[in-house]
């Protein structure tokens, strides 16, 4: 019960990491806010949704349906999840799209959509809810990076761009708030097997890049990572801050 009366707020719960995060949490005697832009569940091979994966085993949560891309209504909507639970003492800012394409072929407009998403969305998630860790004394704050923020891949430089800013993101909230003793780290997958990878895990040659890349003999699965956030989240990591916890079975130190 590492996360006991605890209210944790995760983005992008509906499914994958952001889902395997939220019902971990649950376990782990945390209230549950599960946002993300899309209705919970959105997958068909995710059933139940999260938050009735959480209710049937005894949790508590709620879903908010938002987009972490449109300030107005965010606010709105983190205003009344405060007004509801009192206190958010962990954020997990997971929401995020990937996109493969070569620089020559970005659009502008594909560009905006994956810096608005996987960066802006954390910056406004952030901004909003951290005077009311200040006001409650302090928080933890994990955000959901990638390996390709910290290395290149080939033709995704939407994605590594808007990774790399969540890298640095993390790192000066770290250096800002520590004061107010609000913990800011990220973790850094490497190649998880979600519904984002799974056109490319299904494509031979890709498929066979990960599996060379990846030192253990397997690929990541959804619950590596949420027991990184675990940690992260909780007050085991009590000193711990501005830190990327990498979760890429070895594909980044060769």
């Amino acid at each position: 019960m590492r996360l006991e009366g605890q209210v944790a707020l995760v983005t992008g719960a509906s499914s994958g990491i952001g889902r395997a995060i939220a019902v971990l949490f649950a376990r782990e005697g945390a209230e549950l806010v599960c946002l993300d832009a899309q209705p919970d569940s959105r997958l068909a091979e995710e059933t139940p949704s999260t938050v009735e994966l959480i209710h049937n085993a005894g949790g508590k949560a709620t879903f908010v349906l938002a987009d972490v891309t449109r300030p107005v209504d965010l606010k709105r909507e983190l205003a009344g999840v405060l007004e509801k639970h009192g206190r958010v003492g962990v954020l997990v800012n997971n929401a995020g799209i990937f996109v493969r394409n070569a620089i020559t072929d970005v659009s502008l407009e594909e560009w905006e959509r994956v810096l608005s998403i996987n960066l802006r969305g954390y910056f406004l998630t952030c901004q909003q809810l951290i005077p009311h860790m200040i006001e409650h004394g302090g928080g933890s704050i994990v955000n959901v990076g990638s390996i390709h923020g910290i290395r290149g891949t080939g033709t995704a430089a939407t994605y590594c761009a808007s990774k790399g800013g969540v890298e640095n993101l993390t790192k000066q909230l770290a250096v800002e708030y520590a004061r107010h003793r609000i913990r800011v780290n990220s973790i850094a997958p490497g190649v998880i097997q979600t519904a984002m990878s799974k056109p490319f895990r299904e494509t031979p040659e890709i498929l066979a890049e990960y599996k060379a890349r990846t030192l253990l003999p397997r690929l990541g699965v959804p619950m590596d990572v949420a027991y990184a956030a675990l940690y992260l989240a909780s007050n085991e990591s009590d000193f711990v801050t501005g830190h990327t916890l990498i979760v890429d079975g070895g594909w980044t130190i060769w």
